[in-house]
């Protein structure tokens, strides 16, 4: 494959998806990058505001030290660290509170042997179930994640995969497909959070954002506003405040879903992104009174019909008394559980929970973890993405294309920099 590493590649978006792009573009030897970011602010869903001096999450917050490989390759190279408090999550009653056991003494044989089940169906049967991207993926793991267990006879590792899934935002598993489940928490990912081998950034998440914009040869534009582009005559022209820009390449790392609003989409394209699911994701940091220093998870609360209640809170700095504690909440607009009854069920089960909210210091709804249902995936839908990659001097990578976490998002942009550039 010959290369112009000379083309001007324009990349929309700097999140981590984003931002990877342009570092692995840069890596390769790529000269001419510019990202594109409309928000005054980079990171995207990696957003650490700081309080009394210390950041606390309100979206990315925590990764595997072990697995998260293309991460930790990035981090050593800008010698950026994983140290900030680990993860001391217990399991806690949604009625009153109360610590719970996650597994009894009488389910223990039988969760041992399906966990056994569980690592050997993925290294023999799903084997490759955790590259990046879902094009050709087995057809069982397009089955909802509890199908999934359930046609494996594995119903006990639903409560393995629950809390550090359902509780971050990334949906129900009657609803959600197991490819995402299973690419988010790899078998290898199972084993470190048994080993209790999670880490988190002491300067959190969005400097370690800022940190890969600074080590561009471009900083990304923030406050952009893209008003139109156009593919055309082998060229992509993007319209924004300042005028028309042309481009060579250009990488679309935004919601896929969001393009019609600015892009020349064709019909393919519309087809496809009007398939996309989001979840809407409430994140709540507050002050409060009378909380255990421990971070909690609510199981009983992980279920749809109990949306809108807190479902894990994070107590970072359990160190300090005067910390922030971020409860995290799925609504359901199809139950018209919006913000306002999110903040209304978050105060009725902190008074269950004997805790005492002094002040919300910020609120965040996201629109979360961008995805398809079971039928779609069925019917192809990555394989039709995938194979309109390079089209129209189009790229598209961003948390739909794998999962929406760090690791995946910049492992899928690794992927796209080594096959097409």
């Amino acid at each position: 494959m010959s290369r112009n590493f000379l083309e001007k590649i324009c990349i929309v978006g700097a999140g981590i998806s984003g931002l990877s792009v342009a570092w692995f573009l840069k890596e390769k030897g790529y000269k001419n990058i510019t990202v594109l970011e409309k928000s005054e602010r980079l990171g995207g869903k990696c957003h650490s505001p700081r309080f009394k001096g210390r950041t606390y999450e309100m979206g990315a917050a925590m990764g595997d030290e072990i697995n998260y490989n293309t991460i930790l390759d990035i981090m050593e190279k800008l010698n950026f660290k994983g140290d900030g408090p680990k993860l001391n999550a217990k399991i806690f009653n949604h009625i009153n509170g109360e610590e719970l056991v996650g597994i009894t003494q009488e389910e223990k044989p039988l969760f041992q042997a399906q966990l056994a089940k569980m690592k050997h169906l993925l290294e023999t049967k799903y084997k490759g179930y955790n590259l990046p991207g879902h094009a050709n993926t087995h057809e069982d793991l397009k089955e909802t994640f509890y199908d999934f267990c359930m046609m494996n006879e594995v119903p006990l590792c639903l409560k393995v995969w629950l809390n550090p899934f359902t509780s971050f935002g990334y949906g129900y598993f009657n609803l959600i497909p197991a490819a995402y489940v299973l690419q988010y928490i790899d078998w290898d990912t199972v084993e470190s959070m048994f080993s209790k081998k999670i880490m988190t950034w002491s300067e959190g998440t969005e400097i370690f954002c800022e940190r890969i914009a600074e080590s561009l040869d471009q900083r990304p534009r923030l406050n952009t506003s893209i008003s139109k582009i156009e593919r055309k005559n082998n060229k992509v022209y993007i319209y924004t405040e300042f005028g028309k820009e042309e481009y060579d390449k250009i990488i679309f790392t935004s919601p896929l879903q969001d393009l019609h609003d600015y892009v020349d989409i064709d019909d393919d394209e519309k087809e496809l992104f009007e398939k996309i699911i989001t979840n809407q994701y409430n994140v709540y940091s507050c002050t409060v009174e009378n909380f255990s220093i421990n971070s909690g998870y609510y199981p009983k609360n992980m279920v749809q019909s109990r949306a809108g209640h807190v479902m894990f809170y994070l107590s970072r700095w359990k160190d300090d008394p005067e910390q922030i504690l971020t409860f995290y909440i799925l609504g359901d607009s199809s139950q018209n559980i919006g913000d306002k009854e999110c903040r209304a069920l978050l105060e009725e089960d902190l008074r269950k929970f004997n805790i005492n909210l002094r002040d919300v210091i910020l609120h965040k709804t996201w629109r979360y973890f961008p995805h398809i249902n079971s039928t779609e995936m069925k019917n192809g839908w990555y394989e039709k993405l995938e194979g309109k990659q390079g089209n129209l001097n189009t790229f598209y990578a961003g948390e739909i294309m794998s999962f929406s976490n760090l690791e995946e998002c910049a492992s899928y942009s690794k992927t796209l920099v080594k096959r097409f550039f």
